[in-house]
């Protein structure tokens, strides 16, 4: 029910008075999201300009209302089209008065552009409050479906995130007659700082979403008292009265339209801070056809398995009885509940999943759906045959080596110096997760970002294969990758009982052809990497057997986001043919903030070189960024 006293939001979550209150209608592009912009597909390379106006807000995404931090008044935020070859140009304007935030371009090769990344305390620090910046970058060689997200504290938790698709009149994938872009997002009921006491009696345990939404909708059950509500850090819960709740109207679900015998594209972008989700239609096969920004050979499916990070093209044929549909995406609940000793009503109330209508030609959208929902358990049609073990189940990608890249290459050879090993493992401290990588906790420098500190050092090239051999601090994490045009690999192991999935933000190409070849995701196993383990869950160090690791070096799968299965490992490989600091890290909001985190220095010894031939001005102005923060969050 409507409160009948206003809520005070200022009190309750440090957050400044009489914000501006955003209607659904507005809060949400549905013409963007449908890309229904008119946008001309063009070799002809242009530059794409773009203003963000950020700031926060009252919205009530699922009709519930809560405070935001949004783009434009928009969230999911504007969307940015552009062109293979374009240069995109994008003014954003800090109208927060209390917090700095970035943004980062969530796939985008920063080729040359290393502090334009977005990275804070890596690339660039926050852009305080009050103050502006200019991103610009070209996207050449790239194409298929992006993001972009807030890149400081959980920024992008509370709605700072939004669409990025490059567009290519050569891209390799079968014709459709239309195309829409669809996110999955989890949504929390406040502003939560990264490193407070998430969880009411459980310190250290990651807070539930209350809801999830499809394209920044949902409906909640009013009627439902969430376990997050109101924020554990309050001191004066007890003190809150059901008159004084936030406004709940009940919202509503996301519906789109499909006309008998179109083919379309659902370009589908995972932007959760926690979960990861089976997406289907009821009735409906999909036909994947694009991973990360990767064309693949059409893959036949019930449904498509999308991490924290991923994207997906996939094609649905209108071809059933003319209706209307449920679109879902479930939560894998083995994946995340055991984990998470406790319940959230609101999330359970939704049955742990998202659904939105998909309604043929002229059919009501008020008519009850027809159809059943598809059995996801094995959604690619693959037999448990050795391709797909126990470990690639249920909350895993799909067999990495099912899909095949439309554009082809091969595996990169690496010298023995740029062979590389993280370790990452859980602990409690301060009563929160801490996630130690190689027994260290990564921590951002407060003041000053890693990109900066690279130009006060001297590399020294026999220093190649180790953490911090420069003076950035031991808990920096900083990995050396030397060598021009050369293979590099990283092999992730995990102690943890938890699915992870990791984001390399570097993404490059290679130079002959010139093809965007992200991570090359080369092999995975049970166990840890070349050391002995007589199951995937023995983290002992007393075993007598070798893991194994399945290799895949003929035209293997590109990504720049892949899951690591618990107790297991995977191993990726890219060109060394970008200078930069490129972060590695968890993409679970809360495991990045709790020290999940790697940067690679890669070719350092041009890097410095790079650095200095930037343009001064923008050195002058990010540099000058660092030391002069607004809080980072509540």
């Amino acid at each position: 029910m409507p409160a009948t006293a206003p809520f005070n939001y200022s009190r309750y979550y440090g957050i400044p008075e009489d914000l501006e209150v955003i209607l659904p209608a507005q809060l949400i592009n549905t013409k963007e999201l449908a890309l229904d912009t008119g946008f001309i597909i063009s070799d002809q390379p242009r530059t794409r300009e773009y203003v963000f106006n950020i700031s926060q807000a009252l919205a009530a995404p699922d009709g519930f209302q809560k405070p935001m931090i949004v783009a434009n008044g928009q969230s999911p935020g504007p969307l940015i089209e552009a062109n293979t070859g374009d240069t995109i140009r994008v003014h954003v304007n800090n109208l927060m008065p209390d917090w700095s935030t970035t943004i980062h371009w969530h796939g985008i090769d920063q080729k040359n552009t290393t502090w334009m990344d977005g990275v804070t305390g890596v690339s660039q620090c926050g852009i305080p409050p009050g103050r502006s910046f200019t991103y610009e970058f070209r996207v050449d060689g790239q194409r298929g479906t992006f993001w972009w997200h807030a890149h400081l504290s959980v920024h992008y938790s509370d709605g700072l995130y939004g669409p990025l698709v490059i567009h290519d009149p050569d891209e390799m994938i079968p014709e459709t007659d239309d195309e829409k872009i669809v996110f999955v997002s989890d949504l929390l009921p406040s502003y939560l700082n990264s490193t407070s006491k998430w969880v009411p009696f459980e310190s250290g345990v990651e807070p539930l979403a209350d809801n999830i939404l499809l394209n920044g909708q949902n409906v909640y059950d009013c009627t439902v008292a969430s376990t997050t509500y109101p924020p554990p850090s309050s001191d004066e819960v007890s003190s809150l009265s059901s008159t004084s709740e936030p406004i709940c109207t009940g919202g509503q679900l996301y519906k789109t339209k499909i006309r008998t015998g179109q083919r379309v594209r659902l370009r589908l972008i995972n932007s959760s801070s926690f979960f990861s989700y089976w997406f289907s239609i009821d009735n409906h096969s999909l036909s994947i056809v694009e991973l990360d920004g990767i064309e693949i050979s059409p893959i036949t499916a019930r449904g498509v398995y999308l991490n924290i990070g991923q994207r997906a093209s996939v094609i649905v044929t209108a071809n059933q009885t003319a209706g209307n549909y449920y679109i879902r995406a479930t939560l894998p609940e083995t994946c995340f509940l055991p984990y998470v000793p406790y319940t959230n009503d609101g999330l359970a109330a939704s049955e742990y999943a998202v659904k939105g209508i998909l309604s043929y030609d002229d059919v009501s959208l008020d008519e009850a759906p027809i159809g059943i929902m598809g059995n996801t358990s094995n959604p690619y049609g693959v037999e448990n045959n050795g391709v797909r073990g126990d470990v690639w189940e249920g909350c895993d990608d799909m067999p990495f080596d099912l899909p095949r890249p439309m554009r082809e290459i091969q595996a990169y050879e690496v010298p023995e110096e740029n062979k590389h090993y993280i370790e990452y493992m859980f602990r409690q401290a301060q009563d929160v997760n801490r996630i130690f990588i190689n027994k260290t906790a990564y921590a951002p420098l407060p003041d000053n970002a890693t990109l900066w500190k690279a130009v006060e050092q001297q590399f020294v090239a026999d220093e190649a294969n180790s953490y911090n051999s420069w003076d950035f601090g031991l808990n920096q994490q900083v990995l050396l990758v030397p060598g021009a045009n050369k293979g590099a690999q990283v092999v992730i192991n995990s102690r943890d009982a938890m699915e992870h999935p990791w984001h390399l933000q570097l993404v490059n190409h290679s130079s002959v052809p010139p093809l965007p070849c992200l991570s090359i995701f080369m092999g995975w196993g049970p166990g840890l990497f070349g050391t002995p383990s007589t199951s995937p869950n023995d983290t002992s160090d007393n075993t007598a057997t070798t893991s194994s690791t399945t290799w895949n070096l003929v035209n293997p799968m590109r990504r720049d986001t892949v899951t690591v299965p618990a107790f297991s490992h995977v191993v990726i490989r890219f060109e060394t043919d970008n200078p930069g600091l490129w972060a590695l890290h968890c993409h679970v909001a809360w495991h990045m903030e709790g020290g999940m985190f790697v940067s690679l220095a890669e070719r350092p010894e041009d890097l410095v070189a790079l650095i200095e031939g930037m343009d001064p001005d923008t050195r002058a102005l990010s540099e000058g960024f660092c030391g002069a923060h607004g809080r980072s969050s509540s």
